[in-house]
């Protein structure tokens, strides 16, 4: 399994609005993650996110079949 790698500074993605509410100890654990990497909020949930679904096996398998490999 691989890692879940933070890199410092912000990442230079198109940014789109997601609109949600996360637990309170979630959030919390971001925020220290953030502190700890010197990186801002938006750019650690990214990565978070990008991470859980390119190891989300099922799901991966699903987008292959949906989206014809893209």
């Amino acid at each position: 399994m691989s890692k879940l790698k933070i890199e410092h500074g912000a990442s230079k993605a198109r940014w789109v609005v997601l609109k949600t509410t996360i637990e309170e100890q979630t959030s919390a654990d971001i925020d220290l993650l953030c502190q700890w990497s010197e990186n801002d909020r938006r750019y650690i949930i990214n990565e978070l996110l990008r991470f859980a679904l390119a190891h989300a096996e099922d799901f991966q398998q699903h987008k292959i079949t949906t989206q014809g490999g893209r």
